[in-house]
């Protein structure tokens, strides 16, 4: 039962649904034996050091087996041994990209199982609860880095090494004697593997030891589930010099030869079902409810494993003895009562916006120790100041606030403070205008009309270009070549008092382009509307994959010439008697190619066809304009049309032309009709029972 195996692996433990009790699970199968057997054969002192030690453990468990795992010699087994861990979410920015609350579920699932405190002790069969044992183990995220900087212990890397993960995708590594290092990654390089660990000792170079395994399998919410939410505990365990039940292999269901050198844990073939009556290696029954067994119905840790892996922590095998002590734990953070070391909050609106007269309530997301008492400052505000927790504001006043945070308890004080952070909308609209235009031919964005809100922080977003435009010099777009899966940015336009809109049909109007980076990718881009004041919106419109692409598939970085922009448009029907309406554009990456937007448009009449759009040619010139500015279009046929200029406030300040054109292409310059003063204006076509519109700017 002792046989010591010759060859130790690198770990891994892969859970699927229990179709069954006894049906075979559907289970991944481990890669790391290949990259351990290499590491050892091309280090024979590494793989002696391993075996010898191996030898004396397995001494030491029968002199603990003899003692009833009570007399450990090397420690008291009611020191409870606290280690710091960290996650490093190797992401491209998809679903791998983990939330902070399925991290923190998951430290929460290790230290119920690590400590008998899981809801399932309960259900482990009667012939074990003798045995199943409280390790006396925590683990507590780490609150300080390397460098003694504030962190909330989760380490969040951009990489495309988040694919086909191998010990190359560890990157970042914080030191191995200060903290457990964990390493969530999307896919693991060696087909159906979900994920490993280095037994003490055996980790070459150091710089690889801790735990590599599939995100999907962390914690039990968001991309997690209760079926794999203790494959961390089962790596970990591994760290912890923990073996398989059947020995040191991951192959379970051979035979009956290996063992795992702890002698209260039944021989066993090992198991990929849960089948609580199996009994592989004679009339005793397997400990199937193992948290090292692959049966996927884990219930318990024995006495035997405790002791191994706390005798594991007072060595210095792979500098485990140095996690627990004094000394590191208050080094990373850790130690309690934990210390404040830094100040944060939020709003209740993704953006921090509210409507004139309307409350947000903030949050307190202060890192590390819990605050006892709060002191806010809320610029523009109502109450100007507050002391609660999770104080709720009024705002009366349009305009950008500042607002600040300070919070305390035995550790100390400190104090965040955000500059423009709440936008306050009037409660009216900022446009009360008949038509409405933009070519993006002003200021750059993020401006007074256009609000940018990039919500994948990391990636890149909506910024003006002279790249491309459909019309004019500029457009709007996203670099999209560098940007992965569920990138998500908004880009939200100016309040617009829809109820001055004239026609039968108002509807918004825009040019979009776009390219696909292979035939299965599929960006996204949606359209949505608020009446709220952005509290709240409703989707109008949404494109995708290769609905959206314009320009096919390029793998180059796109940039559309002056056939690939598409011309859609949006019933608005709906919200004529809305008096602020806002709009908004939502693009969401699925690894394609750069978007492009330009020429939006909200008017009376919609459906234009992208034809007759394209046939008119209608241009305005230079814009923004200081002295000169000329409008040109193109009549395909002698026809009506009516050039007129508007201000923002929907009144007529000039009538450029009205009657009738020949065929052929027009010009006219608007200081010859009209002295206009500095603002914004918009320029409308009426032509041929059309009507399209362009955003003037004058200096």
């Amino acid at each position: 039962m002792k046989k010591i195996s010759e060859i130790i692996f690198a770990a891994f433990f892969c859970t699927a649904s229990i179709l069954s009790i006894t049906a075979q699970n559907d289970y991944l199968h481990c890669g790391s034996s290949d990259a351990v057997n290499k590491i050892l054969n091309a280090n024979p002192k590494l793989k002696q050091e391993y075996l010898e030690r191996e030898a004396q453990a397995a001494l030491q468990d029968k002199l603990d087996f003899a003692n009833g795992y009570k007399n450990n010699s090397k420690g008291a087994l009611s020191t409870i041994y606290i280690i710091p861990i960290v996650f490093h979410i190797i992401n491209e920015g998809g679903t791998e990209n983990i939330s902070d609350a399925q991290i923190f579920d998951a430290v929460q699932i290790l230290n119920e199982d690590y400590r008998k405190l899981n809801a399932t002790a309960a259900q482990t069969v009667s012939a074990f609860q003798s045995i199943a044992a409280d390790a006396e183990i925590e683990f507590r995220l780490a609150q300080k880095d390397p460098s003694g900087n504030c962190t909330n212990g989760i380490d969040r890397v951009l990489s495309p090494l988040t694919n086909s993960a191998s010990d190359n995708s560890k990157l970042n590594p914080w030191p191995r004697n200060q903290y457990l290092n964990v390493w969530a990654v999307k896919t693991i390089g060696t087909s159906g593997v979900a994920g490993y660990a280095y037994l003490p000792g055996t980790a070459f170079p150091i710089a690889t030891d801790g735990v590599l395994i599939l995100s999907s399998y962390i914690g039990s919410i968001g991309t997690g589930n209760s079926t794999t939410s203790h494959a961390l505990s089962h790596e970990i365990g591994h760290f912890l010099n923990l073996m398989h039940p059947w020995g040191g292999t991951n192959n379970p269901g051979v035979d009956c030869t290996g063992d795992d050198q702890v002698s209260d844990t039944p021989q066993t073939e090992g198991w990929t079902t849960c089948n609580l009556a199996g009994a592989t290696c004679g009339s005793v029954l397997d400990n199937v409810q193992n948290f090292m067994e692959y049966s996927y119905c884990p219930t318990m840790f024995t006495a035997g494993q405790k002791t191994r892996m706390r005798n594991a922590l007072i060595s210095n095998n792979g500098q485990r003895s140095s996690l627990w002590t004094t000394t590191n734990l208050a080094a990373t953070g850790v130690s309690l009562p934990a210390a404040l070391c830094k100040a944060d909050f939020s709003s209740s609106n993704t953006y921090n916006t509210v409507c004139q007269g309307n409350s947000l309530t903030f949050n307190d997301l202060s890192w590390n120790g819990t605050p006892t008492s709060w002191n806010w400052t809320f610029q523009g505000g109502t109450p100007a100041t507050s002391t609660d927790s999770f104080p709720s504001v009024q705002y009366n006043t349009p305009g950008t606030y500042n607002v600040s945070l300070a919070v305390t308890n035995g550790s100390g004080t400190v104090s965040t403070a955000k500059t423009a952070y709440i936008t306050v909308n009037a409660s009216t609209a900022m446009y009360n205008t008949p038509i409405y235009s933009e070519g993006f031919e002003g200021a750059a964005i993020p401006n007074t009309d256009w609000k940018v809100f990039n919500l994948s922080p990391g990636a890149d977003t909506w910024v003006q270009t002279s790249a491309a435009a459909s019309s004019g010099s500029k457009s709007v777009m996203i670099t999209n070549t560098v940007n992965s899966d569920t990138y998500v940015n908004d880009l939200i336009g100016p309040s617009i008092d829809m109820t001055t809109v004239t026609g039968s049909s108002p509807g918004l109007s825009f040019r979009v382009a776009n390219a696909q980076r292979t035939s299965t990718t599929g960006d996204k881009l949606q359209v949505y509307v608020s009446t709220n004041c952005g509290i709240s919106w409703i989707l109008r419109k949404t494109i995708a994959g290769p609905q959206l692409s314009t320009g096919g598939v390029q793998t180059a970085s796109f940039i559309p010439n002056a056939g690939q922009w598409s011309y859609q448009s949006i019933s608005l029907a709906g919200f004529t008697t809305a008096a602020n309406l806002f709009f908004k554009f939502r693009f969401t990456s699925n690894a394609g190619n750069n978007i492009y937007l330009d020429d939006i448009n909200i008017n009376g009449t919609t459906g234009i066809e992208d034809i007759a759009a394209s046939n008119i040619d209608f241009n305005v010139y230079p814009n923004p304009a200081e002295e000169n500015t000329i409008i040109t279009f193109t009549t395909q046929q002698k026809q009506k049309a009516e050039l007129k200029i508007y201000d923002v406030l929907g009144r007529e300040t000039a009538a450029v032309f009205s009657g009738d054109l020949n065929e052929g292409e027009h010009h006219y310059s608007i200081p010859e009709k009209s002295n206009l003063s500095a603002g914004i204006y918009f320029v409308t076509l009426s032509v041929g029972g059309q009507q399209f519109t362009k955003k003037l700017m004058i200096k």
